[in-house]
């Protein structure tokens, strides 16, 4: 295991007493008054572009293509046959608004139309770049007459999405046109098909689907609005999406397709609305056009700094990290199964919350992305009142909670009878959870989360037994797809974890809530988690004994982290529940299980394990040719033989490489824990760490070079490092023995007030570099993804 550097919080936020003897170390190895500071020397537009998508062959499918997005708006590009293009259209909550059926099919998004490009000669080339510090393509199609340039924007600001079309001579009679669809539950139309081709012998599932309750939507009208072309589709639940464009000839011979996408209910006003954000840009140039929308690009990215010496794995990040940008964004809308970019060959159009939405959020929080992972967290603010409207009367208005399938209004029905999938709520509530430890938001957590928390946690008191043993006990509740059981794992892990961060929040800032004695009276009395001779089990009497992609039988273990390594009595419990999980006989591990193990052998302090599974992942169909299962060219992926898309897979890997460069779970941090020997580079900047700490670090040639903490919240600190001497700055100059004190095991005890930064460094100051910079990238894997011969899958 790597050297471990970690800090450990106080999270009372008293300095700790230390005695005479431990005050005298403190002396020791402590530099003369010297200037230290960390420079940022990061040139965003040339690192970015080594990690652009590159494409030499067309893509042919919508998962090979160039995507854009601005978190509502999405479009993808793709060859459909030797004269055509097809360019989607996407916006994430086109949804239907139907009340009876499965809510899958009744809620479920609903495709739009798209733009059909026609060329005059045959494709015989395609060529392009995805420019991710710019969120912009650029192609050049190649025709046996001629080429087609085109250049697509999906505006940061504005509803509007824009393609450049610049043909040469020979194809200037391209031709455009718009193929509306019409507004069935991809789900539906499966099973529709399905039924019609295969009639008896088709799937159960299908069978079911065709037959359950559902309303048709009429037909698109395609009409003009002050001169502007629409596709207007109304919906017999109310409301309307509305699909508006124009296209615009250059002075040069390009042509411009302006498009704009609205959705409203229970008004039927989305079409209108379209129209006006097309008006509003209608006399604004280009370069002003385009200019003003790198302007948030250009802010978004410097958030945080990660770079590493594996620079496949370097670019797979930074794709994800514009992948978020891309698909979700504060006031518009969370990250569901397919963000912002349409596929009408789904299941799942939805956003499903017993796993693949909370995967999706976990990285943004340490990552520092809060303005997307706002498109969650700003929303469960919004939507209390909708949350507790979702239970049953008998819930009396005190709970709240949703089902599986959650629409971007968040109307989604508890379930009743046997309860279901009870966890989704307070599991998406420890999403918010860790974005609030880590920017220590007194007033948000109080007044916010802290009423959103109660309500989810007293979702479990109200259906709670005491059992004979005096021990408050789970009745029977689901494990996500496995199966149900009393005392369900997934559930307990996550009603203790809800308990406990209510005493926690209480304590910390003194809210003194008359119900403070139940939840402690509840913790102290919840039933132990289920296990056997393998570890934890599903449920009582229900071991893990299928293969099986899930891993929420773990939670405790991952994200959680209430179970971990610090506790002696646990560590074998904890290898050994991992092991049979990951490595149970059968096909049922999907991608998120890669990296899943990935997280928690990192927790485990175990880098090669964690960077074993992160590149399964990314080896998949190699390594497992017989799993449906898939990441794409371009970091997009699917699952099962209907290559059907599913977005948390990718964004997933994020947190687990993170968690081998910085934990921050219990009361430390830990910098570089899970490092394989193979990663002698490593370097990150601006990372959030639990207890309101921006942290970063450089390790070079395998030794840690130099941390820098820096205090959001004025939380006393201890620093470790493997450095048994080290210097410590404190604003810039050498710390004095008030600020830091060393204490007898070798770790460093620093008094940081709000806005303070410490600095370590393992040499003398004139011997370090405390500069912020990427790691040199290995040419023969950047710019890997995309549909290239670099590619590396």
């Amino acid at each position: 295991m790597p050297p471990v550097l970690f800090v450990n919080l106080k999270m009372n936020f008293a300095i700790k007493t230390v005695s005479f003897h431990v005050l005298l170390l403190a002396l020791v190895g402590l530099p003369s008054p010297t200037s230290a500071e960390v420079t940022n020397e990061v040139d965003w537009s040339s690192f970015l572009a080594r990690h652009d998508l590159v494409w030499t062959r067309a893509p042919m499918a919508w998962h090979d293509g160039p995507f854009l997005g601005n978190g509502m708006l999405g479009s993808m590009l793709h060859q459909t046959d030797d004269h055509h293009l097809r360019i989607s259209l996407g916006r994430a909550d086109v949804e239907d608004h139907q009340t009876k059926g499965q809510p899958f099919i009744s809620q479920s998004r609903l495709p739009n139309g798209y733009f059909k490009l026609k060329t005059s000669g045959k494709i015989t080339g395609f060529s392009g770049r995805l420019d991710l510090y710019n969120a912009e393509a650029r192609v050049r199609v190649t025709t046996d007459r001629g080429t087609i340039d085109i250049r697509g924007i999906v505006h940061s600001d504005d509803m509007v999405i824009l393609y450049d079309l610049k043909p040469s001579d020979g194809e200037v009679a391209m031709e455009l046109d718009f193929i509306p669809l019409k507004a069935i539950a991809p789900a539906r139309l499966q099973a529709d098909r399905e039924v019609a081709s295969k009639g008896d012998k088709a799937h159960p599932s299908r069978k079911g689907w065709a037959a359950a309750p559902y309303q048709y939507n009429p037909e698109p009208v395609l009409t003009k609005i002050d001169g502007y072309h629409v596709s207007q589709q109304s919906l017999v639940a109310g409301g309307e999406t509305g699909t508006a464009w124009t296209i615009k000839n250059r002075p040069d011979g390009a042509k411009q397709l302006l498009v704009s996408i609205e959705h409203s209910f229970p008004q039927a006003t989305a079409a209108k609305n379209a129209v006006d954000h097309l008006k509003k840009i209608n006399d604004e140039s280009m370069e002003s056009f385009v200019q003003r929308h790198r302007v948030w690009w250009h802010r978004y990215y410097p958030k945080s700094f990660l770079s590493l010496d594996d620079t496949r794995m370097e670019s797979f990040y930074w794709i994800q990290v514009y992948k978020f940008g891309a698909g979700a964004r504060k006031g518009r809308a969370f990250m569901d199964t397919m963000g912002p970019w349409m596929v009408e060959n789904t299941a799942w159009a939805n956003g499903w919350f017993n796993l693949n939405t909370q995967l999706s959020y976990w990285f943004l929080s340490t990552a520092n992305r809060l303005e997307v992972a706002e498109s969650l967290f700003t929303k469960l603010d919004e939507k209390l009142p909708t949350l507790v409207a979702n239970m049953p009367d008998q819930y009396g208005g005190q709970c709240a909670g949703m089902s599986t399938i959650v629409p971007q209004t968040f109307i989604s029905k508890f379930p009743s009878g046997k309860l279901g999938f009870t966890g989704e709520l307070l599991w998406t509530c420890h999403d918010y959870w860790l974005m609030l430890e880590r920017t220590m938001d007194r007033q948000r957590t109080t007044e916010k989360f802290f009423p959103l928390l109660k309500k989810s946690v007293h979702t479990y008191l109200h259906f709670m037994v005491e059992g004979e043993d005096g021990l408050i006990h789970l009745p029977h509740t689901r494990s996500p797809e496995y199966g149900a059981g009393e005392d369900c794992n997934f559930n307990l892990a996550l009603f203790r974890w809800g308990l406990r961060t209510l005493v926690n929040i209480d304590d910390r800032y003194g809210i003194n809530d008359p119900l403070l004695p139940k939840w402690n009276d509840v913790l102290s009395r919840l039933v132990d988690y289920p296990k056997n001779e393998n570890g934890f089990m599903v449920a009582k009497d229900f071991p893990f004994e299928q293969s099986h992609r899930h891993y929420s039988h773990l939670l405790m273990i991952y994200p959680i982290c209430e179970i971990n390594i610090d506790q002696p009595k646990n560590r074998d419990l904890i290898a050994k529940s991992v092991d049979h999980w990951i490595n149970y006989p059968g096909r049922g591990n999907a991608g998120y299980s890669w990296s899943g193990a990935a997280a928690m052998y990192a927790l485990q302090g175990d880098g090669e394990k964690a960077a074993g599974y992160l590149n399964t992942f990314l080896k998949m169909q190699e390594l497992y040719p017989n799993n449906p299962a898939m990441i794409h060219p371009t970091t997009m992926y699917t699952e099962t033989k209907r290559i059907q898309p599913v977005t948390e897979t990718p964004l997933s890997l994020c947190d687990s490489l993170q968690l081998m460069l910085l934990q921050s779970w219990g009361d430390k941090i830990r910098v570089f824990p899970a490092v394989p020997a193979s990663w002698n580079n490593l370097c990150f900047d601006g990372m959030l760490a639990a207890g309101g700490f921006k942290i970063g670090a450089v390790r070079t040639n395998g030794k840690t070079q130099f941390v820098s903490v820096e205090s959001l919240a004025g939380s006393p600190c201890i620093v470790r490092t493997d450095v048994s001497e080290m210097d410590v700055y404190i604003n810039g100059v050498a710390a004095t023995k008030q600020q830091v004190v060393k204490n007898e095991e070798g770790s460093w005890e620093l008094d940081l007030k709000k806005g303070d930064e410490a600095i370590l460094t393992s040499n003398a100051l004139k011997d370090t570099d405390l500069r912020i910079q990427p790691v040199a990238a290995n040419k023969a894997t950047q710019n890997s993804f995309g549909l290239n011969d670099v590619h590396l899958n």
